[in-house]
């Protein structure tokens, strides 16, 4: 047997044995979409104004934001809390609380979002769906808390 065939053969098995998926058209989204049902999650507190509303108590807004990414690192979709407080070095209290969602990826979207705050947290959930030609394949559901301690420390 001449040395290409062997080495045709052998690439063959690889292929066929190490569970690697080959497609025929890489420009078709559907088949060359991250589908393994692992995503990436990255929260963070992003962005921080405080104030002096005298008499001792101090006022801080904050948003905590959670993305929710593929392999790449690439974001599918997102959901924010946005929440205002008030402390004074013996308390705090979560005043308000907003919430904010995007879905860049094409597959996915929002299906439903909230915000709540309860003492001193700030809390938001959202639902988002992917559809692949119009069928729901996956359904995912994040809540994320941003809460104030007494002396104004975020987490």
């Amino acid at each position: 047997m001449n040395s290409k065939f062997i080495g045709l053969l052998i690439c063959l098995v690889l292929i066929t044995t190490s569970g690697i998926t080959v497609f025929a058209d890489t420009n078709d989204p559907t088949k060359s979409e991250y589908n393994d049902d692992v995503y990436l999650i990255e929260t963070f507190i992003d962005k921080i104004d405080m104030g002096d509303t005298g008499r001792g108590t101090s006022t801080k807004t904050a948003s905590k934001t959670t993305n929710i990414m593929n392999s790449a690192g690439t974001i599918l979709w997102s959901v924010k809390v946005t929440g205002t407080f008030t402390y004074n070095g013996s308390s705090s209290s979560c005043t308000s609380s907003t919430v904010t969602t995007t879905a860049p990826s094409v597959y996915w979207t929002i299906k439903s979002k909230s915000a709540s705050k309860s003492g001193s947290t700030a809390t938001a959930t959202a639902t988002a769906v992917k559809k692949l030609d119009g069928v729901v394949t996956d359904t995912m559901t994040k809540t994320v808390k941003l809460t104030c301690s007494k002396t104004g420390v975020l987490s």
